[in-house]
């Protein structure tokens, strides 16, 4: 069975696979969907054979395919990264034997860009295995994987992450995963992840990105605004990070404002444990309208900053902190 890897979701019952294409970020992927789903039908062991060792895949293919009862299921995961299909993997795959094999998986990672129409060996995988292509995408194709990418993200938000991440790296996939990647790291729960994965998300002035989002709802506004002029100073163009934290803080509290469980909601916004205290302080007296406002302002203020309005990001965004400063002045 042949499939593109944007209609790819479940590996189903198949034990055979055959990963196509120039595209590293989707072979990657599809790779770590597999391995988990063999993991989860008994596969635990895995070998690993390079182009420049297929003289090793016969022996190993005829050391295991038999099988005994005390064998362990074997994944072999065989990686073809240059020139033609090689005919080593060919004869294998056309001979078929291995497809009778229950206690052998296959992975056959290759480079090619188009399957062959006819030929033993591609008939019996197509018969056999789930074939994912998984080439370049299209425009249209790769924003449909970003906005997949980014689906834990409040549906009002997504316009500012996903335009000004695609504005960015449009046609480069690595650094979309990479910037989706950080996101996660501000919107999911803190349970679980590393602390050291969230070095690399510091800004120019040393304060890291959830440094930030506590100096803004520890209402300590001048050392906000301090780090946003520096950032402003020395880098101009990377205004879309500042813009996405206080994009989050301002939905955070305005799905809590609305909510009849404001703690409920702050966890569902992706606010981490220890901060919610801060958060239901933070917005003990203030107006559900003026955080929709603020809202709406930021909003406005992504589309500044992609260029498709006219006015100064920096201006703007220190604007909406000073606004903020104000939506939440009255319990103080």
């Amino acid at each position: 069975m042949k499939v593109n890897f944007l209609n790819f979701s479940d590996p189903k019952d198949y034990q055979y696979f055959l990963i196509t294409g120039g595209e590293l970020v989707l072979k990657q992927d599809a790779i770590s969907s597999l391995l988990d789903h063999l993991k989860n039908n008994g596969f635990y062991e895995k070998v690993t054979i390079h182009q420049d060792e297929l003289d090793k895949m016969q022996e190993i293919v005829s050391r295991n395919i038999g099988g005994s009862l005390f064998q362990e299921n074997l994944i072999l995961h065989i990686r073809h990264s240059s020139g033609k299909f090689p005919e080593k993997i060919k004869s294998i795959l056309a001979e078929g034997n291995i497809f009778q094999s229950s206690n052998i998986a296959l992975i056959v990672e290759s480079s090619i860009e188009k399957i062959p129409a006819s030929g033993a060996w591609i008939k019996n995988f197509d018969a056999h295995g789930l074939i994912i292509n998984c080439n370049r995408l299209k425009i249209i194709e790769e924003k449909m994987w970003l906005k997949r990418q980014l689906s834990f993200l409040p549906k009002d938000l997504l316009p500012i992450f996903g335009g000004s991440i695609f504005q960015n790296n449009e046609a480069n996939l690595l650094g979309q995963k990479n910037e989706v990647a950080l996101l996660k790291l501000l919107f999911l729960s803190k349970d679980g992840i590393n602390e050291t994965k969230t070095d690399h998300i510091i800004f120019g002035s040393g304060i890291s990105a959830f440094e930030l989002e506590d100096l803004l709802i520890n209402r300590d506004f001048k050392k906000a605004l301090a780090t946003i002029n520096f950032m402003r100073d020395h880098d101009r163009q990377n205004s879309a990070p500042i813009i996405w934290i206080i994009a989050k803080v301002i939905n955070a509290c305005l799905e809590s404002l609305k909510a009849s469980n404001k703690k409920s909601a702050l966890i569902n916004s992706g606010v981490w444990s220890s901060k919610i205290s801060n958060y239901l302080n933070f917005v003990k007296q203030a107006d559900s309208k003026v955080f929709l406002s603020l809202n709406e302002e930021i909003l406005t203020i992504d589309l500044i900053n992609k260029g498709l309005m006219k006015a100064e990001t920096w201006e703007q965004i220190e604007r909406v902190v000073l606004r903020l400063q104000d939506a939440t002045a009255l319990q103080h």
